[in-house]
């Protein structure tokens, strides 16, 4: 047998010479003669879909049924696709990413019974039909399930993810003697307990050093947003081979990634909101040296799978050591030295902050949800936000976290959501403990940060990994192999103009006055018709983002102190000037608040006079609401403002016109006072802000 694996190994590999690594061989043997519960935690790039591919292969030998592998990554899914192939294994893929037609022909080969592994997202355990129709059928002949991954399956993990608690309840369904093998690199043994908890205390352990020798890791001390931009232009020419920066939210990737090619580096930002087609080409850009560097969120982490990254940077920190030690897994791979750097700054507490306290839906978001749902009978997903004040994402969260407590309070048919009978409570001691310990995972990461011992040390001991030394490599053991922590002041200063030239982009809305599908008005007084582009506002531009380490700072702290410095006029007239502009703009209006009446009024008459343009009040607010942003969902937005402002038409020029909000998030404010001006006889309106809050 072990003859067969090892040649199945180096058709795999593509190496003739390839051999196993230790405890590779032995987990194979477990599965395919044992046909035992397995779990295996190994180091990354220590080759744990070699095992289940390996094993699926001999299995389907013996004539046993597919491979199901669940998978949470689509860029996961693609290598381990890749892998498979050079084996000879037909490999098919089931993942939100596919268009309908695609989709069906993989469910179509799936059941013709042609393919060696299916590997499914664990989202897909969730959709009924697919279950019912596709999943049983595969199950009852399967021959190896396989759980990619498998510290997603615990809520101690650093990256639990809610669909994968699925899969401990569709395990209790298959048949008895099904070889089951659960992988990961991440996992101390609170979490390997749990895993084993949910899917059989009868598993296998076969666990191995975490210890990564070719890493050479460094932390740098807290700096600015300006610093880190600069130090990276200057180090990242210097690094030898391709890398990765890691940065936390979209924006400051996009941010990352535009500076550094500005300053003549090849990189591109990767992140959820780019599509899926173009990650595929970034992963493809950098596999293949076409990219210095891929600035990315964690959407670049498991499963993307490239020997010689050189270096692995964090702009911004992850949210515990676990992950960390997961991210700077990526390097150093088949080459004996990667540089491993990891930054903090001023807004990482704020960030990891945000991403805690709403790691789990509220009181008053599950009581909304259930509420509706069951006052109207039942309501398909996206009519739920016509009902309520969450947005579409909140009320996805919502869902999904009620959707695998067990028991819950929901069913769905179909793709809609019924009510049970059961009288519910959200898991407050549950989402306390697992908060708290998230909390504490932080603390851990700045203790790491500072620490002064063998950093290689403290990430394995996090991970309970008792075969540990000092490594000898990383910035504390060998400080003279450090990379120099300095940047010129005139690189410096060069970032911060840069962040201050970062003007964000006000696109239109060109679709209002009705609720998404429902085509429910939310106007029946301003009574604007569903899409109407004569009313339209025109793109506008934003001077900053919300506390960008620019512009943003200053903007924040004259909405916190009531009056807006006039150190802002002469940076929004050079950006007005730098708008593209169909028509020239005659004069300057302003969105007017109850609240704070003189605060935009003052600063529009300043910003109109270095203009060269006059300054009319021309909308008047009639009606005190409650603030935009305690509105969550378009319908909600549109309704708070229906009624809000009137225009007084003998200040309304028919000439084009700049429109001043202090700051814009959804866009709202700007489609309903544009399409009043627009109404009451203005020419174009272009709308123009301080500072966008969009994150």
């Amino acid at each position: 047998m072990r003859e067969r694996a090892e040649s199945l190994l180096k058709e795999m590999t593509q190496n003739p010479s390839a051999q196993f690594h230790r405890d590779q061989y032995e987990a194979i043997f477990e599965l395919v003669v044992n046909r035992k519960k397995l779990l295996v935690v190994q180091k990354t790039g220590w080759g744990k879909s070699a095992v289940y591919f390996i094993a699926t292969q001999m299995l389907r030998e013996q004539g046993e049924g597919p491979s199901v592998i669940i998978s949470p990554l689509i860029a996961l899914m693609r290598n381990q696709i890749t892998s498979a192939s050079r084996s000879g294994l037909q490999v098919a893929t089931i993942n939100s990413s596919q268009r309908d037609q695609e989709r069906e022909e993989t469910i179509r080969l799936i059941l013709s019974g042609k393919v060696d592994a299916i590997i499914i997202s664990p989202e897909q355990l969730a959709n009924d039909s697919f279950v019912s129709e596709v999943l049983v059928h595969v199950f009852s002949k399967a021959g190896l399930f396989v759980i990619d991954e498998a510290h997603c399956i615990s809520d101690w993990g650093h990256d639990f993810r809610p669909d994968y608690r699925r899969i401990a309840r569709v395990i209790q369904k298959m048949p008895k003697g099904l070889p089951i093998l659960a992988t990961t690199a991440t996992a101390n043994n609170r979490v390997i307990a749990d895993i084993q908890e949910q899917i059989g205390n009868e598993m296998i352990l076969l666990r191995g050093p975490l210890m990564r020798t070719s890493l050479q890791v460094q932390n740098i001390v807290k700096k600015t947003r300006a610093f880190r931009l600069a130090w990276l232009a200057k180090i990242i020419p210097s690094l030898d081979h391709t890398g990765i920066v890691y940065a936390k939210t979209v924006r400051d990737c996009d941010l990352v990634a535009d500076w550094l090619s500005a300053n003549g580096i090849q990189a591109s930002s990767y992140h959820g909101e780019v599509d899926d087609d173009v990650r595929l080409a970034l992963e493809d850009d950098l596999t293949h040296n076409r990219l210095k560097v891929l600035v990315a969120t964690s959407a670049l982490g498991m499963g993307y799978d490239k020997p010689d990254i050189g270096f692995i940077i964090h702009f911004q920190a992850p949210g515990n050591v676990i992950e960390y030690y997961q991210q700077v897994g990526r390097a150093g791979r088949g080459i004996e030295n990667a540089r491993c750097v990891l930054m903090l700054g001023d807004e990482d507490e704020k960030i990891q902050s945000f991403f805690i306290q709403s790691a789990f839906p509220t009181e008053d978001e599950v009581a909304q949800i259930l509420e509706v749902i069951e006052d109207e009978d039942g309501l398909k997903k996206y009519e739920i936000e016509r009902f309520t004040n969450l947005d579409s994402d909140s009320i996805a969260k919502v869902l999904k976290f009620l959707s695998v407590e067990n028991p819950s309070p929901l069913y769905k048919d179909g793709s809609t959501y019924y009510r049970t009978s059961l009288d519910y409570e959200l898991p407050h001691e549950r989402i306390a403990r697992l908060s708290s310990i998230k909390a504490g995972e932080w603390e851990e990461l700045l203790r790491y940060h500072a620490s002064t011992e063998c950093l290689m040390k403290f990430l394995a001991n996090a991970l309970d990994d008792d075969c540990v030394e000092k490594c000898g490599k990383c910035a504390n053991c060998l400080p003279t192999n450090a990379l120099e922590v300095s940047a010129p002041k005139s690189l410096i200063q060069a970032a911060t103009t840069f962040m201050r030239h970062r003007y964000v982009k006000i696109k239109p809305r060109k679709m209002f006055g009705a609720s998404g599908k429902l085509v429910r008005s939310a106007f029946p007084v301003y009574q604007f018709p569903y899409k109407n582009s004569a009313l339209c506002a025109e793109e506008g531009m934003a001077l900053s983002s919300w506390r960008d380490g620019g512009w943003g700072d200053l903007v924040a702290e004259g909405k916190e102190n009531h009056d807006f410095s006039d150190e802002l006029i002469s940076p929004m007239v050079e950006m007005i000037s730098a708008m593209t502009l169909s028509d020239t703009p005659l004069w300057l209006t302003y969105v007017p608040s109850l609240r704070h009446p003189d605060v935009l009024k003052n600063f529009a008459n300043k910003l109109a006079n270095a203009l060269g343009i006059p300054c009319h009040d021309a909308v008047a607010m009639v009606s005190l609401r409650p603030p935009q942003k305690t509105m969550e969902n378009n319908f909600r937005r549109s309704e708070n403002l229906d009624g809000a402002f009137a225009i007084a038409e003998s200040r309304v020029p028919s000439s084009p016109v700049l429109l001043l909000d202090d700051a814009v998030d959804s866009g709202w404010t700007f489609t309903v006072v544009a399409a009043l001006l627009r109404r009451h006889g203005s020419g174009a309106v272009y709308p123009v802000a301080l500072t966008s809050t969009r994150n």
